[in-house]
């Protein structure tokens, strides 16, 4: 349950919040198995396997989750037995074959290997956060994040957000931090950086060297700026953020995860509840606090 890496979303319609619950789910948003012609297949299920609705909606937030299975079969294997038909066609018929029957023979291939293909389940948790209006998808990639926040608009029939990363730009603010030295309080700069230079497209990726050291601080003073950084907020969870403000290698502090185990005692929902609460509650705080730092407006507006 606790998440690796996560996209975070603003809600900007606050009465949104107020109606979560009020949408109706039904069998039809539930997962179902790819057909045998489907590349992939997304729906709810249970977000606990104790559990039997598609949706728990609580007073301090709301949780989905997606189950996506998709059917694998590699660009390499198409191409292949394309190049084969191609061959054979030009061979037997003494002729050119076009782009767009080649187009045409691809997709052909592609409908007619894509039943005997191996199929992969994936599983990511949507979660609100119902005090701070913030949304946190349970993915690291952005094309991944979309498509499971558009699958969710489309069972909802309505999900008015916007990335983190839109409201701010975080470059100049991590400029000012490591070059003056001010910190704010709560972050701890691991020795591992990502710079980039905007002028000459030039990217530095630094490890097992301080941001405060002779080296980091002459890249910064010739026009390197960050891209990536590795933090540690609050003692609760380490992180790595980059410029979308998106976070990956997430690993909260085991006195979470012992607090969630301690409060759940024998009983695997209450313990995996009490995470949520704990882990909602430190990406709250970051997030919070990252929307303050990027002098962006933390407030939601209807849109």
């Amino acid at each position: 349950m606790w998440f690796k890496s996560t996209f975070i979303y603003q809600i900007r319609d606050p009465e949104f919040i107020q109606r979560l619950g009020q949408h109706a789910l039904h069998e039809g948003h539930g997962f179902n198995d790819c057909l045998p012609s489907q590349p992939v297949s997304m729906g709810l299920v249970p977000p606990h396997r104790g559990l039997t609705e598609l949706q728990l909606v609580q007073t301090d937030f709301a949780v989905w989750k997606l189950q996506r299975q998709e059917r694998l079969l590699p660009a390499s294997v198409i191409n292949e037995t394309l190049q084969e038909r191609v061959e054979a066609l030009q061979h037997d018929e003494d002729r050119r074959i076009g782009r767009s029957e080649r187009q045409d023979l691809k997709e052909q291939i592609t409908q007619e290997l894509l039943p005997r293909a191996f199929t992969r389940k994936q599983q990511h948790l949507i979660i609100v956060d119902r005090q701070s209006g913030w949304l946190f998808v349970q993915s690291g990639s952005e094309s991944r994040a979309d498509e499971l926040t558009a699958a969710l608009r489309d069972i909802l029939g309505e999900l008015p957000i916007v990335p983190l990363g839109a409201l701010c730009r975080p470059e100049s603010v991590w400029a000012e931090w490591l070059q003056q030295g001010n910190l704010p309080d709560g972050v701890d700069v691991a020795d591992e950086l990502t710079l980039f230079h905007p002028a000459e497209e030039a990217i530095v990726r630094i490890k097992q060297l301080g941001w405060d050291s002779d080296e980091v601080q002459q890249l910064l003073a010739a026009g390197y700026r960050p891209q990536q950084m590795l933090l540690n907020w609050q003692d609760q969870v380490t992180l790595q953020v980059n410029e979308k403000s998106v976070l990956k290698r997430l690993r909260f502090a085991d006195e979470l995860l012992e607090q969630a185990s301690n409060e759940g005692g024998d009983d695997a929902i209450a313990e995996w509840e009490a995470g949520l609460h704990l882990m909602v509650g430190a990406l709250r705080s970051f997030a919070d606090h990252w929307l303050q730092w990027c002098q962006a407006d933390p407030s939601p507006e209807n849109g």
